[in-house]
């Protein structure tokens, strides 16, 4: 049976309240359970806070989500725009395998990115050379159309 893992604030509270979820969700577990069940995903000074709430002041898992939520939304990991893709530059000392892996895992962090955006940012990070006149060359306006293998 998968586990959520412990939450210790080091990852997004919002997607560890949503692990929580499903896992309970896939397995039929009732309301009252979660509340009782949730804990036992907390570590260290976490389970201190939810030891410090009033007894019996929270009648639902909706209740305590927001309260865990409202509480540690500090730790709430942010999707970054596409905007921030433009700053991506290709170095001179890296290869051009690098800088594609690089962009490519900042891409994957972008939440629906437009395919257009994509092109465009990177080609603009790359230095001049062989592969970016190749672009300007073929005109590419997708990510699929832009040859790697050059």
């Amino acid at each position: 049976m998968p586990q959520v893992e412990s939450y210790d604030r080091s990852k997004d509270p919002l997607d560890h309240l949503e692990s929580f979820k499903t896992l309970m969700h896939l397995q039929r577990v009732p309301d009252a359970i979660m509340c009782r069940a949730f804990p036992t995903t907390l570590k260290g000074p976490i389970r201190i806070w939810f030891s410090r709430l009033t007894p019996n002041s929270i009648g639902t898992f909706k209740e305590l989500s927001a309260q865990f939520a409202s509480y540690f939304i500090g730790g709430h990991k942010y999707k970054k725009s596409t905007a921030c893709l433009m700053n991506i530059k290709h170095r001179e000392d890296e290869t051009l395998r690098s800088y594609i892996t690089r962009f490519n895992k900042e891409a994957l962090s972008i939440n629906e990115a437009d395919d257009k955006i994509l092109v465009v940012a990177f080609t603009n990070g790359l230095r001049k050379g062989k592969f970016l006149f190749s672009l300007y060359k073929n005109d590419p306006k997708t990510m699929l159309e832009v040859p790697f293998s050059s």
